[in-house]
């Protein structure tokens, strides 16, 4: 299992274990063993929503060509 989960979004829950109101802040991280983590699984993901960078991401080239794309295709000579 997972050492720790992140909040999937800002929003306030109820603990089912003391009734008392939990804020969660979207991308927060919490211990994955905890009790409110456990009980409310359906708030938490593995991953972080928001990851941050200080550059674009580099693009992804597709394997195949969309409709009316030309590709330039150089042949490596034998």
């Amino acid at each position: 299992m997972a050492r720790w989960v992140f909040a999937r979004e800002d929003c306030f829950a109820t603990n089912p274990q003391t009734g008392l109101p939990v804020k969660l802040v979207g991308g927060e991280a919490w211990a994955a063993d905890d009790p409110f983590v456990k009980d409310r699984s359906d708030l938490f993901v593995n991953e972080p929503p928001n990851v941050r960078r200080t550059v674009a991401a580099a693009p992804v080239e597709r394997a195949t060509k969309a409709p009316g794309e030309r590709r330039v295709v150089r042949r490596e000579d034998a």
